[in-house]
C-alpha cells in the first residue's frame, strides 16, 4: 500500500475498495467487504451510477497542454515515426541524438484540482506507488480512417472486407521499434514494465511518486475526488497542477500518459457457497423476457437463432459470482453455460456490481453465444483502458460492451483519445464495440468515440413478457455533444451540430420500470444505462447467429449503417416523447435516444 499523508490517512486503506464498486440507480450497494465503493480517480461513475444531483461542469485541464480537456474538434493530432530509431546493439536508446532528448509538452490523462470536485490534499508522498498507460496511435491512422469507411459502405467495392489482426498489426500497429524505444526509456527512469497490450497500442508500468515527478517533470499530488453518489465518501485519485513534459523522441512516438492511478490493492477471493436454484423474483421489475418481447428478439428464436456461432464480451471490474448468474438464468428459463473469465492484470479479488450486472444481462440475451468477461483489477482508469483494449486486441468476441461510463467533462484529453485509438482498430477488424451512455444526462467516454454505438435510456412501460404500452426518452440518458471528437460524416444530415452527438441507439433504463438483478444472493431492481449496453451487445449477438445462418460475416462497426442504410434504419421504432434536462426527445433522431429502439428480428433481416 502506498504511504500515508496528511487528511488522507482515513482513506488509504480503502483506497482499492472504493475503486471497485460502481452502484445503481436507486440504491447503494456495497461489495463483498462490506465497504460502499466509488468509480475510477477523476471519472463519474459506470453506466448505472451517476446521480442527478451532481450536475456542473467539471472541468479538469492543466495550465498549459497537460491534461487538456480538448475542446478543439479537429481532430486528434499524433506524430508518429515514420523513420524509428531501431534498437543499437542491446541497447535501444543509444543511437538517439541529444536534441531528442530535450523535454516536450505532452497531455497527459490525469486530472487538476477543482475545488468541492478534486481537492487538492498536497502533494503525494515520494515513496508512494503509482500504475500508468503509456498509450500508442494508430498507425497512418487517416489512412486506416478511409478505409474503415469503405469497408462499411455497402456501395464499395471493400464491402465487409474486414483487416485481418495480423494485417491491422502489419499495417496499422505502433512499430514495435518505437514501443521498444519507449519501453526502454522507461526503464531507465526506474520503472517496471508490467503488462504490454497485445495490440501494442498500452504500455502499462509503475514505479515510485519520486521517479514519476521527475521523468514527466511534474509533480503529482492526492487529491479529493468528491463521490458521485449521494452519501458516498470522497476518494483519492492522483492530480496534477503542472503541465507534462516527455523526451522529444517518447513524445513523438506516443499519444502521451493516458492514466496514473494509485497501486491495485490485493487480496483473495471469497469463495463462493450455495446451490443453483430457481428463484423467480417476481413481476416488480423486468427480467430478459420482457426485453424479448419489447425488442422483438422471440422471432430469431422461434427458428433457433439465439447466438450460436457467436460470441460476446463485456470489460469487467474484478469479477462477477457465478451461483447468482446460474440462478439468473435459471429463474427465467435460460439455459447457457458458464462466461469465459479473461484475468489481464493484477490479480482479481473482489466481486464488483457492475460486472455482476453486465455479464448477468449480456449473456442471457444471447443464451446461445459464447461469453467472455475482460478482468481488470478494479474500477480506476489503468485496468478499465486496459481490459477495453485487450478485448479488442484478442479478437474473440464480436460484440464488447463496458458500461464503466465516465463524464466526458471529468476525463482529460489523452484519455478519451485512446479509447478512440482501440476502437478504431475495433472497427477495422469487424467488432461491434459498445457503451453505456451514462446516467448523467451529459456525455460520456467512450461513447463519444464514432467507434463506439453509444446505447442511451429509455423509461419502457410494458408487461413481464415485453407487450409495450409506452417508451419515452429517459430524463437522465447521457446525452449531448462531444468535446473530444467532431461530427462524423454518418451523423451529417441529423445533427445540428460541429460534435459528435450522442446518443446512437436507446433501450429500457429507467428506475421508474427497472430490472432485475441478482447479487450476494439476493433480487434487486434498479435501472440505468448500464443495463441497456450488455442486453444490447447480447441482441447483436443473436443478430450476427442469424448472420452466421445465412452465410454472412458478423455485423461489425453499426453506426454508418444505422444511420445510413434505408433498411437498416427503418428497423428502429421513433421515440418521440420524454427529454432530459438538456435535450428533448422529437420525430427522428434525438440526443437522449438516438434513432430510436431496435427491432431486433427487423434489424438482424435489413443489415446488408
Amino acid at each position: 500500500m502506498p504511504s500515508r499523508v496528511g487528511s488522507t490517512v482515513a482513506y488509504t486503506r480503502r483506497i482499492a475498495s472504493w475503486a471497485t464498486l460502481l452502484t445503481v440507480v436507486g440504491g447503494c450497494p456495497t461489495d463483498d467487504t462490506g465497504i460502499g465503493s466509488a468509480t475510477d480517480g477523476g471519472s463519474g461513475t459506470g453506466g448505472t451510477s451517476t446521480p442527478a444531483t451532481e450536475t456542473a461542469a467539471e472541468p479538469t485541464t492543466h495550465s498549459g497542454v497537460s491534461g487538456s480537456m480538448g475542446d478543439d474538434l479537429t481532430g486528434w493530432q499524433t506524430t508518429g515515426t515514420t523513420d524509428p530509431v531501431g534498437p543499437c546493439g542491446a541497447d535501444p536508446l543509444c543511437g538517439i541524438p541529444p536534441e531528442e532528448h530535450e523535454p516536450t509538452p505532452k497531455p497527459d490523462g490525469l486530472p487538476s484540482p477543482l475545488p468541492g470536485v478534486y481537492d487538492d490534499q498536497g502533494p503525494a508522498p515520494l515513496d508512494n506507488g503509482f500504475r500508468s498507460l503509456m498509450g500508442f496511435p494508430n498507425r497512418q491512422r487517416e489512412l486506416l480512417e478511409e478505409r474503415v469507411a469503405r469497408i462499411y459502405d455497402p456501395d464499395s467495392p471493400e464491402f465487409r472486407e474486414y483487416l485481418s489482426v495480423d494485417a491491422w498489426m502489419a499495417e496499422h500497429a505502433p512499430l514495435d521499434a518505437d514501443v521498444e524505444v519507449v519501453k526502454a526509456w522507461l526503464k531507465s527512469r526506474n520503472f517496471t514494465i508490467n503488462f504490454e497490450a497485445k495490440n501494442r497500442l498500452l504500455i502499462h508500468f509503475s514505479g515510485t511518486v519520486k521517479d514519476f515527478n521527475e521523468s514527466f517533470a511534474t509533480e503529482l499530488h492526492i487529491c479529493m475526488r468528491k463521490n458521485p453518489l449521494h452519501s458516498g465518501d470522497p476518494f483519492p485519485v492522483y492530480c496534477t497542477l503542472d503541465s507534462f513534459t516527455l523526451p522529444k523522441f517518447v513524445a513523438e512516438r506516443t499519444n502521451g500518459l493516458a492514466t496514473a492511478d494509485l497501486p491495485a490493492e490485493t487480496g483473495t477471493l471469497v469463495k463462493e457457497v450455495g446451490e443453483v436454484i430457481e428463484d423467480y423474483p417476481g413481476d416488480q421489475a423486468y427480467g430478459p423476457p420482457a426485453f424479448f418481447g419489447a425488442y422483438n428478439m422471440l422471432p430469431l428464436f422461434e427458428q433457433g437463432i439465439t447466438g450460436e456461432g457467436s460470441a460476446v464480451g463485456v470489460v469487467g471490474a474484478g469479477t462477477y459470482h457465478s451461483i447468482d448468474l446460474q440462478i439468473f438464468w435459471k429463474s427465467f428459463g435460460i439455459e447457457r453455460a458458464l462466461p469465459t473469465r479473461v484475468n489481464l492484470m493484477e490479480p482479481v479479488f473482489e466481486r464488483v456490481t457492475e460486472t455482476v450486472l453486465d455479464t448477468q444481462w449480456s449473456s442471457s440475451l444471447a443464451p446461445g453465444a459464447d461469453a467472455y468477461v475482460y478482468e481488470g483489477p478494479d474500477a480506476r482508469n489503468t485496468a478499465l483502458l486496459f481490459a477495453w483494449n485487450e478485448a479488442i486486441g484478442d479478437n474473440k468476441v464480436d460484440v464488447l460492451s463496458t458500461s464503466f461510463a465516465h463524464r466526458e467533462d471529468a476525463e482529460a484529453k489523452t484519455l478519451r483519445h485512446q479509447y478512440d485509438e482501440s476502437a478504431l482498430m475495433g472497427a477495422a477488424i469487424g467488432m461491434t464495440l459498445l457503451s453505456a451512455s451514462g446516467d448523467s444526462a451529459g456525455a460520456d467516454t467512450p461513447c463519444s468515440s464514432p467507434y463506439v454505438t453509444c446505447v442511451g435510456g429509455t423509461n419502457l412501460v410494458a408487461s413481464v413478457d415485453g407487450k409495450i404500452e409506452s417508451e419515452v426518452a429517459w430524463s437522465l440518458s447521457g446525452s449531448g455533444q462531444s468535446k473530444s471528437f467532431a461530427l462524423p460524416y454518418w451523423q451529417a444530415a441529423d445533427v445540428d451540430s460541429k460534435s459528435r452527438s450522442m446518443c446512437d441507439l436507446a433501450l429500457s433504463s429507467s428506475p421508474e420500470n427497472p430490472m432485475w438483478m441478482r447479487r450476494w444472493t439476493n433480487w434487486e431492481a434498479y435501472g440505468g444505462t448500464s443495463f441497456a449496453s450488455p442486453a444490447f451487445a447480447g441482441m447483436v449477438a443473436v443478430i450476427n447467429s442469424y448472420r452466421k445462418a445465412h452465410g454472412k460475416p458478423r455485423v461489425g462497426y453499426l453506426n454508418p449503417l444505422i444511420y445510413l442504410h434505408g433498411p437498416t434504419r427503418a428497423t428502429f421504432r421513433d421515440i418521440t416523447k420524454g427529454a432530459t434536462k438538456f435535450w428533448p426527445a422529437g420525430v427522428g433522431w434525438d440526443y437522449p435516444t438516438g434513432l430510436g429502439a431496435p427491432d431486433i428480428a427487423a434489424l438482424a433481416a435489413a443489415i446488408p
